[in-house]
């Protein structure tokens, strides 16, 4: 995953982290917990953040996901 990707639409949505957790209905000190341990977001959540800052398909994945090739 990467953090500061999510971050980044944070910002661009013109949020705070208080007011993005707000938004997500998440409390803030579980947003931190999953910060310091981004692999840990449940699909749940993961579908949650991505329609409050409208993401697209692609980017859920290229900040979600870590592509591994074979």
């Amino acid at each position: 995953m990467k953090i500061n990707e999510l971050k980044a639409e944070i910002v661009r949505n013109e949020l705070t982290l208080e007011d993005f957790a707000n938004k997500v209905g998440m409390p803030k000190t579980t947003l931190w917990r999953r910060f310091n341990n981004p692999d840990s977001f449940t699909l749940s959540e993961i579908t949650r953040i991505s329609k409050k800052l409208n993401l697209n398909s692609q980017r859920i994945v290229e900040i979600f996901f870590n592509e591994k090739v074979a």
